[in-house]
């Protein structure tokens, strides 16, 4: 399909696509792929002339202050193969004892990754709206065409 054939929603469709395509490379590239729940939350929703792109944004950190599921570290330890540091202490207590020092001090901003920033970048969403913004030159002038034969027949 040309870029005249396609409507503000194709290219919106297009776009979104491919950003989350993008996203899902460089998560994929970061060395923090854990489980893959990261790249199945990740959705589009469209409405007319608009998308909006729903995710996880935990891997931009948390800050301190509130206790993160001990359940979701003990499945991050696990995949990561992460053993508690002493025979007794089991896998759970070890999430505990993590979960308990984010809700204290957060995450490390260092290890943090500003992946959405990193993918949506102000040149691309300039080149998104470009790219709009062309179909509606381009509709206006076919509309405006259309116009002027209309008045030339009725003459």
């Amino acid at each position: 399909m040309s870029n005249e054939a396609k409507s503000n929603n194709d290219i919106i469709k297009e776009e979104m696509e491919a950003i989350i395509s993008d996203i899902i490379k460089v998560y994929n590239a970061s060395g923090k792929r854990v489980s893959g729940e990261f790249e199945q939350g990740l959705e589009a929703v469209y409405g007319t002339n608009k998308g909006t792109l729903y995710g996880y944004t935990y891997l931009a950190g948390r800050r301190a202050g509130k206790m993160p599921p001990v359940e979701s570290i003990k499945q991050w330890i696990e995949a990561r193969g992460i053993t508690p540091y002493s025979e007794k202490m089991s896998v759970t207590s070890l999430a505990w004892a993590i979960a308990k020092k984010i809700a204290s001090k957060g995450t490390n901003s260092n290890n943090h990754l500003k992946i959405y920033e990193e993918v949506i970048t102000p040149q691309r969403i300039n080149e998104i709206i470009n790219r709009v913004s062309q179909f509606n030159v381009n509709q206006f002038v076919n509309e405006l065409e259309a116009s002027l034969i209309i008045l030339e027949k009725n003459k």
